[in-house]
């Protein structure tokens, strides 16, 4: 099994709010594992107050042996599994870079969350260019009933260990998913051209197997996992089976994942895989119109290589300002220019330092004299940890604009 070691960096966030006709102007004219081992979830599901669906123990085992965490005894898991060896190597990496992420950075996000987005009481998330980053969303939103996870890659189908461990090919599905936290736990973002090939294996077929393990690292443990898909009328499809749903043709695929915290809070996160370019998103009334229907009106985004800054992806972009009551976002986003509108307030955390160095053409000089000119326009405040492309504290920033 390829080993690759974690190191966990600090991570910066952003929000931001703008106005339509703002975005029109601009297309004219630029076409620790966080606990300790959880108890038998059957244990859990009885013994929380509140809790009224059980734990599916059968999923919740799967998704703690993708996040490397101890099995509870009683598994349906075969015990060759358990004691694999490149599993057990797997699971003390993983241990060691949650442990240092969390001394790190998840740590000094939580006040900070407390603070500043408690307030916003977040019921539905909308995260466009996500990924399977659900590690940051729910870190930033934990307490949002629903989140709504958007990205190219596709979602995939819950891992058959059984199926992978008979074909030796083990370690290659560990090795894979261990390279794909690299960057996300290093740099606080994952590659797209990484994901392009990570999330495309035969065993590691989509998000799905990093967004459960996230859950599982931040305390949470699995309901249940459907396969969905939105209809052209905007209606959500749930089917019995992802091989039923692999062998419809229709577009807007996605699977929800219910989830239980150890507050007993139950929650769900949606992922769907979809092009939110204008050559495709303006088409998808269907989905345009199950989002809205859904009130996911705080938007999160990060890290998504400034497509929002190009004409081609104004669609998103308008949709996005024109359902979001409040919007966190990192430089990457939607432009300072559009998203510095008078009918929001705006509070910028951190510090703007500039692009790295793939993005030479997306400097913005407005935004970086609201940072150092305008501190009577626009808070500036302090941001304790790193996120985003700059992810070093100090050099990160994050923008929430909320709607007067």
């Amino acid at each position: 099994m390829k080993k690759t070691t974690l190191f966990i960096a600090a991570l910066s966030f952003t929000f931001a709010c703008g106005s339509q006709q703002n975005s029109k102007q601009t297309d004219a004219a630029d076409a620790n594992k966080t606990n300790a081992a959880k108890k038998d979830s059957t244990e859990l599901s009885t013994n929380r107050k509140g809790v009224h669906r059980t734990i599916n123990r059968e999923l919740n085992d799967m998704a703690r042996y993708i996040a490397g965490m101890e099995i509870p005894a009683g598994t349906k898991l075969d015990s060759s599994l358990l004691k694999n060896k490149d599993w057990k190597n797997y699971a003390k990496t993983l241990d060691v870079a949650f442990a240092k992420l969390e001394t790190e950075h998840l740590s000094k996000m939580r006040p900070w969350v407390q603070n500043e987005l408690t307030p916003l009481k977040t019921k539905a998330l909308f995260y466009p260019f996500a990924g399977a980053d659900m590690l940051n969303a729910y870190t930033l939103f934990p307490n949002a009933s629903s989140y709504y996870m958007i990205g190219l890659e596709p979602v995939g189908t819950p891992p058959d260990f059984k199926k992978i461990y008979k074909s030796k090919d083990l370690s290659h599905y560990l090795g894979t998913v261990n390279q794909s936290l690299e960057s996300i736990i290093n740099f606080s973002f994952f590659r797209t051209k990484s994901m392009a090939v990570e999330f495309h294996q035969s065993d590691v077929n989509g998000t799905m197997h990093v967004i459960l393990l996230f859950l599982e690292r931040t305390g949470n443990s699995i309901l249940d996992i459907k396969p969905v898909a939105v209809k052209p009328s905007g209606e959500l499809i749930t089917y019995a089976s992802f091989a039923e749903a692999q062998k419809d043709t229709i577009k807007n695929k996605g699977a929800r994942i219910d989830f239980i915290s150890s507050d007993s809070t139950e929650h769900s996160v949606t992922y769907f895989s979809i092009d939110l370019s204008n050559g495709a998103f303006p088409k998808n009334t269907g989905f345009k119109t199950y989002i809205k229907k859904q009130e996911a009106d705080v938007t999160y985004i990060k890290s998504a290589s400034y497509l929002m800054h190009k004409a081609y992806f104004s669609d998103i972009r308008s949709t996005i300002l024109d359902n979001s009551r409040a919007i966190l976002q990192d430089d990457s986003g939607i432009p300072w220019k559009i998203f510095n509108d008078s009918t929001c307030t705006v509070t910028l955390y951190g510090a703007y330092t500039g692009t790295i160095s793939i993005f030479p053409h997306n400097f913005q000089k407005d935004l970086d004299d609201a940072y150092k000119k305008e501190p009577g326009k626009s808070k500036v405040k302090d941001l304790p940890f790193g996120i985003g492309y700059k992810y070093i504290k100090g050099e990160s920033n994050l923008m929430l604009s909320i709607r007067k």
